[in-house]
């Protein structure tokens, strides 16, 4: 029987490289430790498949040729680096050796093929490396005798894990051997799970998972993902031998993913080579015009996967109906909506890119995008924003056939922008003349919206919304139900516990707001209750006083909780809900910071210029910066605080950034882009804190939930729904049939403008005629109906004229309009009412847990709802009612807490030890002894009362419990008048 060592370990994955993988196998006496070379099997190599240059090389030196060119090859090995050595090639006397040939894309070239096929991939067995000592490796794979990947073995039978592996080259593997220097990636693995590292450092060495996640990447519905690798009927780490080691995909990776970049080897996660294999291999079998979504967490590269499939995608082929090979993709156009980003793709494709002016990156406009097609430019890039206004110069794309890379495909993919997109890239084989119908015209609009037959799309976002998951995802049937799932998931839960991000949920903290107002006049007046608390509850919060208050709690709470993070690197971000917030909180900062703090400041980010109590306002005048520079600036160890109102909170990478204070409602995908500006990880950084004044802790896991593992659609869009919205818009009569009718045709004809409008006239006069109501709910869902068709016009499978004439109208008509405004029935509150009291006070500290199958549901909107109604309170009844929703319990129902405060005191007055020590002892003492007592008496009543009272007692206890003035007042007042009737 075996005992299952790590050399039954080692010998299976041997016997598999050999029997199916097609490995040699060599012996540690074939391994030259001078040269890192096994040098039989390398000139073996350059002899079979460059023989000319080697009998060249042969008649140019004296001496030994073999070792002369091998000297060489080493030399150059260690000075140009393993990545661009095996990519590029070795020059020796002149003449350029390749050292391993990439598999051709095409059969067209048979010597490519033949020089292929005789990469000669080898393994050698605990190979003895050093010249100064007798450590071995478990094992070494070589390519044409160059060394590649070096791999440490651990079986957990022998009581020993992949740990131990990672500990092995930490401690025992000097990282200045040249074998370490000569390789790509280094391999930590045992039968669970796998962990790499391309550049060993000794203990600072960094190793990172390379595992496939509990799902494979897969987006089957009620998969759980997570870090680690599946089930399966073999050894869990089995890819890595029966998929990584294999050849094709060992030398692609070699070829297409590796890169050197200032001597600092990138080798693909394992998630980021395996979804651009997979959506290679399915474009191959496939053909264009797929939909692809992938969901890959923030901060887990998108960027990287992004370049490595654009630099893929344009080398692609498929055999064709003749058996001949043909190219997929004519262009890779990639769009993202982040400007941010835009550069940094940009950056990453030119460095992926080996091949020299392939990439265009539009930063000119349309007569640029129109000049790189023309060109043929394979790979352009671009913003989202940019393409309304390409048309113009772009009349026709005629047997092209395009790869549209999406980035953050939940915000671009949408509207406008998207039909503009659309309509540039469409095949144009047929012509369309003036001559054609109305009808046709209309056709060719709604062709234009749809996305495109010559085109496949790969969107990736971190939080699909459930429009882009019909729009993009894979399509299943369960149980009848059209739903809708990513094709590749690398989720928020995986990237968390494989530690590429941080957990930004984590002791997550909040804080609870209590105000009180009073009437100033007494004002019989009656007022919208509901708008009225919206109004007051903006009035308290932007007060300067609540203003001051919070900035204390956030700068105390930075210098005594967060400064010396990241080695005292720490940043923070202040999230607020407004221009006017984010000028105050700036104002507020920049005067503690002065007073308690000088040699730190704050930076401000916001939009625009904003005039507040009679002085202008914008980001630069603030910061005394250029708004260009404000992210290079907040690098500065002077900076601490970032500021914000709508800017930085998505696109906006600092791995200094540790800390965010929040005060701001935040929900959806907007709670999980903005808290993830934390989540980057860097050397020292091991936590976040979120401190938030506007949220709970229920409140944001429901934001993140839908997005911690995998998202997916629940069901398709009822095309129903936008056929209601139709009738329901028809039912006000505002317009009929015919108007449509008339206005689409006079649109599609180019009439002149002032018969367009007159067309118009009449339905903006019984617009105008109509009551406030309706005229609320008609101007609503006429925005609703535009939004709802711009969607499914891209996915219906069929072309409907009337929802598209509709369409023309509506976007038309609602530019002539004036937005309704409902009655202010507010009008004048705040004027009658003053900030009497503000206090916050810590609610919770807590992780939040996040469990979810991840489910969105799709619009419903069908226009059946109305305008709910008005309900009138008089001043007094409204702040009686603000205040006890947002009130402070010490500030409210003074007769319940009368009462209680009584019983308490009669309870006190029944302890005969306290009452001995108020009549003997010091006062000091015996009020350390009422307070002890006075807190069990809070207890007791609480025990022993009613539910209804007990309620309240809990909140009073609360109360007593948190808030310190609260309780030193209770405490002095009553011990005051209990030692008055005692002594």
């Amino acid at each position: 029987m075996t005992n299952y060592t790590e050399k039954d370990l080692e010998s299976f994955i041997e016997e598999y490289l050999l029997t199916q993988n097609n490995y040699i196998k060599r012996l540690d006496s074939n391994y030259d430790k001078t040269l890192c070379l096994d040098s039989t099997l390398l000139l073996e190599f350059l002899e079979s498949t460059q023989c000319d240059k080697f009998n060249e090389f042969k008649k140019r030196v004296n001496g030994d040729y073999k070792t002369i060119l091998l000297k060489r090859i080493a030399q150059q090995i260690k000075n140009k680096g393993i990545a661009k050595a095996l990519q590029g090639y070795i020059e020796a006397q002149g003449i350029k050796f390749y050292l391993t040939f990439p598999k051709p894309s095409t059969t067209d070239n048979p010597t490519s093929i033949k020089n292929y096929d005789k990469n000669t991939l080898s393994i050698i067995r605990q190979l003895h490396y050093s010249l100064s000592n007798q450590n071995s490796l478990d094992m070494v794979i070589f390519l044409n005798g160059v060394p590649i990947i070096t791999i440490e073995l651990k079986n957990c039978f022998t009581g020993q894990n992949v740990f131990n592996a990672i500990k092995q080259y930490k401690e025992d593997r000097d990282a200045k051997e040249a074998l370490f220097n000569r390789c790509i990636v280094h391999f930590a693995l045992d039968s669970d799970l796998a962990y790499m590292s391309t550049k060993l450092e000794g203990l600072n060495t960094i190793f990172l998972p390379f595992n496939q996640g509990l799902n494979n990447g897969s987006g089957a519905i009620g998969l759980k993902s997570g870090a680690g690798n599946p089930l399966g009927d073999g050894i869990k780490t089995a890819y890595i031998w029966d998929r990584i080691l294999q050849k094709d995909t060992l030398l692609s990776i070699i070829f297409d993913f590796v890169q050197d970049i200032n001597n600092r080897l990138i080798f693909p996660r394992y998630h980021q080579f395996d979804v651009v294999d997979k959506l290679l291999k399915d474009c191959v079998k496939m053909g264009v015009g797929r939909r692809y979504l992938i969901q890959h967490s923030a901060g887990s590269g998108k960027s990287n996967s992004i370049s490595w499939l654009a630099h893929q995608l344009i080398s692609l082929h498929r055999l064709n109906n003749e058996s001949k090979s043909e190219l997929i993709f004519d262009s890779v156009i990639v769009v993202t909506d982040r400007k941010v980003l835009d550069k940094q793709i940009r950056d990453n494709i030119k460095a992926f890119s080996h091949i020299q002016g392939i990439v265009e990156a539009i930063t000119d406009g349309s007569r640029q995008l129109k000049d790189a097609l023309q060109e043929g430019k394979k790979i352009i890039i671009s913003t989202i924003q940019k393409f309304p206004y390409i048309l113009e110069e772009i009349q026709e794309v005629r047997g092209k056939q395009f790869a549209i890379i999406i980035d953050e495909a939940h915000s671009s993919q949408s509207g406008i922008s998207a039909q503009k997109l659309g309509e540039t890239i469409r095949d144009r084989s047929i012509d369309i003349t003036q001559d054609i119908s109305t009808e046709d015209k209309i056709l060719e609009i709604i062709r234009n919206k749809k996305l495109q037959p010559n085109a496949s799309y790969f969107a990736f976002t971190a939080t699909p919304k459930p429009k882009t998951l019909e729009m993009f995802g894979e399509s299943c049937m369960i149980n009848g139900v059209e739903k809708f799932i990513p094709f590749h998931l690398y989720s928020m839960k995986q990237a968390i516990e494989e530690h590429f991000i941080l957990d930004v949920l984590k002791g997550y903290i909040t804080y609870d707001s209590y105000y009180k107002l009073i009437e100033t006049i007494k004002d019989e007046k009656y007022y919208d209750s509901k708008k009225a608390r919206t109004k007051l509850k903006k009035y308290v919060e932007g007060h300067i006083h609540t203003i001051n208050t919070k900035s204390q709690i956030m700068i105390e709470h930075f210098f005594e909780k967060v400064y010396k993070k990241i080695n005292a690197k720490a940043k923070a971000m202040v999230v607020t809900s407004s221009r006017e917030k984010a000028i105050k909180y700036y104002l507020a900062f920049s005067d503690y910071l002065r007073a308690n703090y000088k040699e730190y400041k704050a930076l401000v980010a916001f939009s625009g210029e904003l005039m507040l109590d009679g002085e202008n306002y914008s980001e630069s005048s603030l910061n005394h910066i250029a708004e260009t520079k404000l992210k290079d600036e907040f690098k500065k160890d002077c900076y601490k605080f970032l500021i914000v109102a709508e800017k930085y909170q998505t696109g906006f990478d600092e791995p200094l950034l540790h800390t965010m204070y929040v005060d701001k409602k935040l929900s959806g995908t907007s709670a999980v882009q903005t808290l993830s500006r934390l989540n980057r990880v860097c050397k020292n950084k091991d936590d976040t804190f979120v401190l938030d004044f506007a949220n709970t802790h229920e409140e944001i896991e429901e934001a993140f939930k839908p997005f911690y593992e995998q998202t997916y659609l629940g069901e398709a869009t009822n095309p129903d729904n936008i056929f209601d919205l139709k009738a329901n818009l028809s039912a006000y009569g505002i317009y009929n049939e015919y108007d449509i009718e008339t206005f689409s045709n006079a649109i599609l004809n180019n009439e002149k403008a002032d018969k367009i409008h007159a067309l118009l006239d009449k339905n903006v006069n019984n617009y105008m005629i109509a009551n406030k109501d309706n005229q609320i709910e008609f101007y609503s869902k006429a925005k609703i109906y535009l939004r709802e068709y711009s969607f499914l016009a891209q996915i219906l499978p069929y072309e409907d004229i009337s929802l598209e004439k509709l369409y023309i109208f509506l976007k038309k008509f609602i530019t002539k309009i004036t937005p309704p405004r409902a009655e202010d029935t507010t009008q004048g509150i705040l004027d009658n009412v003053d900030f009497d009291s503000y206090r916050v006070q810590l609610s919770k500290q807590k992780d939040i847990i996040l469990e979810s199958d991840g489910k969105l549901m799709p619009s419903q909107a069908n226009g059946v709802s109305k305008t709910t109604e008005t309900k009138l309170q008089t001043l007094i009844e409204i702040i009686k009612e603000f205040n006890q929703r947002e009130g402070d319990i010490a500030w409210r129902d003074n007769d319940k807490i009368v009462e209680l405060i009584e019983n308490i005191k009669d309870d006190i007055m029944q302890d005969e030890e306290m009452k001995n020590s108020i009549k003997k002892s010091d006062r000091q003492n015996a009020f350390i002894k009422f307070e002890a007592v006075l807190e069990n008496s809070f207890l007791n009543l609480m025990n022993k009362a009613t539910k209804e009272i007990s309620d309240f007692s809990m909140k009073l206890f609360n109360e007593f419990s948190t808030n310190k003035a609260f309780k030193e007042s209770i405490s002095q007042e009553m011990f005051a008048y209990i030692e008055e009737e005692l002594v």
